[in-house]
This record gives C-alpha cells, structure tokens and sequence, in this order.
C-alpha cells in the first residue's frame, strides 16, 4: 500500500512537469513593409490608346516603366517619375485594331498588365 502511495504522490509530482509552466510571450502584430500599390485602366482613341494609372500607395519614389506591345513585340516604352500617390497618364500609338498589351513594371517587377483587342491563340488540337 505505502508503495502504491508513492506512486501516486510521485505521479501527481511529475504530472505538472508535461504542461506548460508559462504563457509564451506576445509576438505583436507583424509590421508589413510598405508595398506599391497600383490600378489602371487602358482607353482606346483613333490611332492610339490612353493609360490612366492610380497609384494608391509608394513606399519610396521610384520609376513607373511602361511597355506598349503590339502582340508579342515590344513596340513603344515610356518612364513615368513617381513621387507620391495620384493619378497619371501616359498615350499610345496603335497602328490597327490589334491585340496591344501594356506591361506596368517597377523596379523590373511587373504589377500590372492591361489589354486592348483579342489576342493571337493557336487553333485548338484535334480531337
């Protein structure tokens, strides 16, 4: 009986020793480092296309690459400066009806890609 009681005592010793003796500490909430962020939309016009950008958010000044491509062609390039948040435009030549595609990039990564027209697909295989 008495070995039986140690037991017992010695289970109720150890027992607290497979919880958690502490609250683990607050990490905090994660601060997210500023990101671009950026709309638009793509105007058709004869013989040319108008871009309007907004940018909503710029974590530091930076270059706004466009680049105009006429199917898979690169056809036309403009750098807008970017200083703070706002509305900005840019006009493209269009040579035809088309597929044309602007590629917004900063810092050489791309953020956005509008579309004029239908683009070129392969025909669908045969069944």
């Amino acid at each position: 009986m008495n070995v039986l009681r140690v037991l017992l005592v010695g289970c109720l010793l150890l027992l607290p020793a497979c919880r958690y003796t502490f609250l683990p500490l607050d990490p905090g909430r994660a601060t997210l480092p500023e990101r671009f962020s950026l709309s638009g939309s793509l105007e058709t016009i004869e013989r040319g296309a108008v871009a309007r950008l907004t940018v909503r958010r710029i974590a530091e000044p930076a270059y706004l690459e466009l680049r105009w491509y006429k199917g898979d062609q690169l056809f036309q390039e403009r750098s807008i400066w970017v200083e703070k948040p706002g509305t900005y435009q840019a006009q493209f030549e269009r040579l035809d009806d088309g597929y044309y595609r602007l590629v917004v990039l900063v810092q050489n990564s791309p953020l956005l890609q509008l579309e004029v027209g239908t683009p070129l697909l392969p025909p669908p295989p045969a069944p």
